[in-house]
């Protein structure tokens, strides 16, 4: 009994009476992790089986439209939505002849021209063609890389010919001082002109108070046409000439203008009368000459008529 006593009396003051209590919590709070552990390691296992078990196939949408039309000098694009696309990749190639155009976001032929933009939010992997010309015209294909090559769909691209017409129109005569207007007007079948410019005499026309030189423009985007007007408030001799409108793109027209002196025109018309006047008093001086002459004729026959009767 006194060496139980001593042995209990020992423990206690060593602190190790409650040693089994805490062996006892750490033990089940390590259990409970291990068990966590394990849960989520089968867990994340079962998921990767589920994964692999159903494999998605990349689906090419008919979502968007398949013929596309341009005009030369823009930018085409033809648009490719793709699903479930995964580790795969989208190739952009022409139908006729057979060129691989892009593959995923690298362009692989040679024309700088030719790029692919994909579209995240829309599962799109869009061809852009910038400058599209006539020879850009044809059938391509969006294919998703795969062994089979049977993902694809295709595309026409139809290009037309940029046309444009510019008009010009105003007085060809305009008195000096008087007021020289002249309109141009450009218009296009896909977009307006940038801009229209004025020339005279091969020097650039711009508006400028001092010369009273006005140039108003205006656009009309559904009709495709832009407007100019210039506006001389007093032509002079020198604004005599030819003037040119040119759009943006260099199409030309022209119109030539003739400024007229008036002080000219009243001499030349008082010459004239002048003249009439002068020919009409040489008649009436003729027709004064001949009256005499004609008066002693009619005597002298009446004489010789008495005598012989």
């Amino acid at each position: 009994m006194d060496n139980y006593r001593f042995s209990r009396t020992f423990l206690s003051d060593s602190g190790c009476v409650s040693c089994p209590r805490r062996w006892g919590l750490r033990l089940w709070v390590t259990v409970l992790a291990v068990s966590m552990l394990f849960c989520q390691v089968a867990g994340f296992r079962r998921r990767i089986t589920d994964r692999t078990y159903v494999p998605l196939t990349p689906i090419i949408l008919n979502t968007t439209a398949s013929n596309y039309t341009y005009v030369t000098g823009e930018t085409a694009i033809m648009y490719c939505a793709v699903e479930n696309l995964g580790t795969k990749t989208v190739t952009w190639r022409r139908a006729n002849p057979s060129v691989i155009l892009t593959v995923g976001l690298y362009t692989y032929f040679g024309d700088s021209r030719f790029q692919t933009q994909n579209v995240l939010h829309k599962d799109q992997w869009n061809l852009h063609i910038r400058n599209v010309s006539l020879d850009d015209q044809g059938r391509y294909e969006c294919q998703v890389s795969t062994k089979a090559r049977d993902i694809r769909r295709s595309f026409y691209l139809n290009v037309k010919e940029h046309t444009s017409t510019i008009h010009i129109s105003g007085t060809t005569y305009v008195e000096k001082n008087q007021r020289l207007v002249l309109r141009c007007n450009a218009s296009s079948d896909s977009y307006p002109q940038d801009d229209l410019d004025w020339f005279m005499n091969g020097h650039k026309v711009e508006s400028s108070d001092t010369e009273g030189i006005t140039i108003t423009k205006s656009v009309a985007y559904r009709s495709q046409t832009i407007w100019s007007e210039l506006v001389i408030a007093h032509a002079r001799m020198q604004h005599a000439g030819t003037y040119i409108c040119r759009t943006s793109d260099k199409l030309v027209t022209n119109i030539k203008v003739n400024i007229l002196n008036g002080k000219d025109n009243v001499k030349r018309g008082t010459e004239k009368s002048d003249k009439g006047l002068l020919f009409e008093d040489t008649k009436s001086q003729k027709e004064s000459y001949s009256s005499p002459l004609t008066g002693s004729w009619t005597l002298i026959f009446g004489i010789i008529f008495c005598v012989l009767s």
